[in-house]
């Protein structure tokens, strides 16, 4: 990077002199102020290399106020250095879509691993038609208005919380003397109200309950702080409180994660990546249930073999809890779309072998019982041999497997704890997880019914019905300032898919809104749209011919053009 001079100068630069005004415009001006207020001073870098490139350019940058070049004017930009403080562009010069990757990102070849976050594909919101591993480039144009003022009563998540932000032009009195500048040893002393803020309540919402071992919450024990771990915090804090520069926290941490991907030096950095991908997912989990959610997953999955699999990962509670979430979207994903997993069973395992109750467990982390996320991730695996199979002429698939778990299911009963009737508060919550627990082990039979007993034409039996019904009344009665029933989303859809009575489908809408609303998570508000177009299949077609998955595949079908496949996730 070339040498900077920084320097004070009184409205003009060497780099950006003022345009020679007529005598009769001349205004009588003392040494230091003038006659119409206080005088503007500018912080300017002054970058010779970049100037005379700028100055001999066929298209020169320019100023609003001149022809001639602008030097750059310094703020503070993220980079794969967390301390590093580097020139940027700012609302005077080209807006940054209209750069080259290689402004932006310096360096030669990209590591193997980096190539699974550079593929082009649109945001998980399918109204939103964002670049979100390509161009990696920040949305929109920085203005330097938004640089100076922050967001009106956003809580510390307006334009002026990153540290690409700082105030760029200063009016002063003459006499008025330079105040010193804030200094902050680390990230967390700089953002702390907003990242107490994000630690103490939004990093809970995806959870059922506040575990003692949190994958999304920050770590504030970290040094150096990566920037790539702020931004992504930032951005999904920013959401909750509707920040406008949630968008570009978000792109920020991508671009940064995919710079760092190939770059780790020590577990601790691989460990950040980790948590950054975690927190990305969530965020997007926030904007809709349809996504991209394997471009997650795959670099997950990369990063945590090339840090040594899965025998190294899975040693302290953190990572165990961070694999078992991971784990879990996987399989989700995959339930969902009868589809292979990206994470190998053995992670499963591994992160169950060592599994502390005490600190985490996966009932806390998805509102599914240890005993059903097993059979959960075992059906996934079998659902995708069975679509696989049936598109092969000479392949039959072997249901003795299924038919084991049907039978397992079918006996399973939630097992009340030793502290269940210790105190009102502890019947309460030991309710609430078995009603959790029952929504998802009915969930799994209606699963199985259609997935691997169906067949097209043929009328539900009447059990099915049944457990329809019963999951709907289970979600029902879990207590509403907790949410637990949240939990149960994917169960209550398969429900939603299977009765036909007016005032059940309208319950099942008023939990997805209600969540939806409560939790700001917009996979709940996606959810109905689904369900809606079920059921206007169903009524056109005839209720025995329609089925979930129809509707899932032709979702895929939309967007099969694009270079990374979008998916649903319920999880």
């Amino acid at each position: 990077m070339p040498k900077m001079q920084l320097s004070w100068q009184p409205g003009f630069s060497p780099s950006r002199k003022p345009l020679r005004r007529s005598r009769a415009h001349r205004t009588k001006r003392g040494a230091l102020g003038n006659a119409d207020g206080p005088q503007q001073f500018d912080f300017i870098a002054e970058d010779p290399v970049r100037y005379h490139r700028a100055k001999h350019s066929s298209s020169p940058v320019t100023s609003r106020h001149s022809a001639t070049p602008v030097a750059p004017i310094i703020r503070c930009e993220a980079s794969s250095d967390p301390n590093a403080v580097q020139g940027t562009r700012l609302s005077n010069e080209p807006s940054i879509e209209g750069l080259s990757d290689t402004s932006l990102i310096e360096g030669g070849d990209s590591p193997d691993l980096e190539a699974i976050y550079r593929t082009t594909e649109p945001c998980p919101n399918p109204g939103n038609s964002e670049d979100q591993y390509a161009s990696l480039r920040l949305s929109g144009t920085t203005t330097e208005s938004q640089l100076q003022r922050p967001e009106g009563g956003k809580t510390g998540f307006g334009a002026s919380e990153g540290s690409s932000q700082v105030a760029t032009i200063v009016p002063c009195s003459p006499s008025a003397s330079i105040p010193p500048t804030m200094l902050y040893s680390s990230l967390w002393q700089r953002f702390r109200p907003i990242l107490e803020r994000y630690n103490r309540e939004f990093c809970r919402i995806p959870l059922t309950s506040d575990l003692q071992v949190n994958p999304f919450r920050y770590r504030t024990d970290l040094s150096p702080e990566p920037m790539f771990l702020v931004h992504a915090v930032m951005a999904l804090g920013g959401h909750h409180v509707e920040s406008t520069s949630t968008q570009i926290h978000r792109q920020a941490a991508l671009q940064l994660l995919r710079e760092n991907l190939g770059t780790y030096s020590n577990a601790g950095h691989g460990y950040s990546m980790l948590d950054t991908i975690i927190i990305l997912f969530s965020l997007d989990e926030t904007q809709s249930a349809l996504g991209n959610w394997r471009t997650h997953l795959v670099g997950a999955y990369a990063l945590i073999e090339a840090c040594g699999g899965i025998e190294g990962w899975a040693k302290s509670a953190r990572t165990q809890v961070q694999i078992g979430m991971l784990t879990w979207w996987d399989a989700i994903i995959s339930l969902v779309n009868r589809e292979d997993c990206v994470f190998p069973y053995a992670y499963f395992e591994g992160a169950m072998s060592s599994h502390d109750a005490g600190e985490w467990d996966f009932f806390g982390l998805c509102g599914c019982p240890p005993s059903l996320v097993k059979i959960v991730m075992q059906l996934a695996r079998l659902s995708a041999e069975k679509r696989k199979s049936s598109s092969m002429q000479y392949v039959t698939f072997d249901s003795t497997v299924v038919s084991e778990m049907e039978q397992s299911l079918e006996s399973w009963h939630h097992v009340f704890s030793a502290t269940a009737f210790q105190d009102e508060e502890c019947m309460q919550q030991d309710l609430d997880r078995m009603h959790c627990s029952e929504a998802w082990r009915n969930g799994l039979l209606l699963y199985i019914y259609r997935v691997f007993r169906w067949e097209p034409g043929s009328s539900t039996p009447m059990p099915i019905l049944y457990r329809a019904r019963v999951i709907m009344d289970h979600v029902v009665a879990c207590r509403d300032e907790i949410m637990v029933s949240r939990q149960a989303l994917l169960p209550l859809f398969f429900a939603g898919c299977e009765l036909r009575d007016v005032s059940s489908r309208k319950q099942i809408l008023k939990l997805c809104s209600v969540w939806n609303e409560r939790t700001r998570y917009h996979m709940f508000r996606s959810t109905i749209p689904l369900l809606e177009e079920v059921w206007a299949e169903q009524a056109t077609r005839g209720f025995e011919n329609v089925w979930w998955g129809q509707v899932v595949d032709k979702q895929h079908m939309v967007y099969c053009r694009s270079p990374l496949p979008m998916r649903i996730c319920f999880g």
